[in-house]
């Protein structure tokens, strides 16, 4: 750390701006320079970087100032003093990316740069994606909703998806009125996505920026190999704790349900539907559909069970929440395929 190109005049400046109003502080002492200075890579739009460093010797009340390299020259945009071991730090406000610099003026004149830090200014940038209830299948549609400021008016943006830990590709570009995106995709096949929206820099002004969503899982549009000369289809999943409801060899839904306790299992195999009734006790909710001697899927009195991790509480019928058993009463007719796996 040493004198600057232009760091005397700047410390002439500085010592006219900074020290002589601040006559309480105490002067550096000759020789004293910035040990150290760090600053973030970058801030979000609208956020001050915190900057921090040392001046050595660590004297106590040193004045500092950052300095930001505006148009070829640097100017002072905050000022701070040294606390125990000569540690400073400051909040800076950074209307676009630019170099910063601490800078600090002996008592005899002497000026000391520190080495500049590049800090990047990136745009603030929110992502969610969701899909129907229990629809969320590749090939269905999924809705993205987001936001980048700033932005400017007809902006284009880049929805991207990685799936399976794999790279990120395009999905879509977007136009977003006023910074806001929406808009509706279909991933095209299943796995555990995960979606960003990215927003390319704007030279001068920011370094882009981008949101990246927790993994989501997605479902195949078949993954049981269901014939697609099946009208509808069911397929429960005993260790998954789902029930799968296909039409014509496409998945439509998934539900999440409760399966038999280890001492009451629920049966493995394929069966049919031979009966749908009303309950036989409020244990049952509102409808039953019967697949095999006496083995129902249906609602129940106690959803909260559905609430857990594992679910293994039955005595060997699949209990779902009351509102899908509803749901799945209106479309699966008798003669309907049961298949039970592991």
């Amino acid at each position: 750390m040493s004198k600057g190109r232009g760091g005397v005049a700047a410390g002439a400046v500085l010592a006219a701006a900074l020290v002589a109003p601040a006559a309480a502080w105490a002067q550096a002492p000759p020789g004293a320079r910035p040990a150290a200075f760090a600053a973030p890579a970058a801030v979000p739009a609208g956020e001050r970087a915190e900057v921090s460093g040392r001046v050595a010797p660590g004297t106590p009340g040193v004045p500092v100032a950052i300095e930001r390299l505006e148009g070829g020259a640097w100017a002072p945009v905050a000022r701070t003093t040294t606390g125990p071991r000569g540690a400073f730090a400051a909040r800076v406000r950074m209307p676009r990316p630019g170099n910063l610099r601490a800078v600090v003026v002996a008592a005899d004149g002497t000026v000391a740069v520190s080495r500049r830090r590049f800090v990047g200014v990136r745009r603030r940038v929110s992502l969610r994606v969701t899909a129907a209830p229990m629809e969320n299948i590749s090939g269905r549609p999924f809705t993205a909703r987001g936001a980048v400021v700033p932005s400017r008016r007809g902006e284009r943006f880049v929805l991207e998806g990685s799936v399976d830990g794999g790279p990120f590709r395009a999905i879509r570009r977007v136009t977003a009125p006023a910074g806001r995106v929406r808009t509706t995709f279909t991933p095209p096949t299943g796995g555990r996505w995960r979606f960003r929206l990215v927003a390319a820099p704007r030279p001068g002004a920011d370094s882009g920026g981008r949101a990246t969503t927790a993994p989501m899982d997605v479902f195949g549009a078949n993954p049981h190999g269901v014939p697609r000369d099946a009208d509808r289809y069911l397929v429960q999943a005993i260790s998954e704790f789902r029930l799968y409801y296909y039409e014509h060899g496409r998945l439509r839904r998934v539900f999440p349900v409760v399966f038999g306790a280890p001492s009451t299992p629920t049966p493995l195999g394929s069966y049919r539907v031979y009966a749908k009734t009303g309950p036989p006790s409020a244990a049952f909710g509102p409808k039953v559909l019967w697949y095999h001697r006496g083995y129902g899927i249906h609602g129940t009195n106690q959803e909260y069970l559905l609430q857990h991790r594992v679910r293994y509480y039955s005595h060997g019928c699949t209990r779902n929440y009351n509102v899908n058993i509803l749901w799945l009463w209106d479309r699966v007719p008798v003669g309907t395929p049961v298949r039970n796996i592991a």
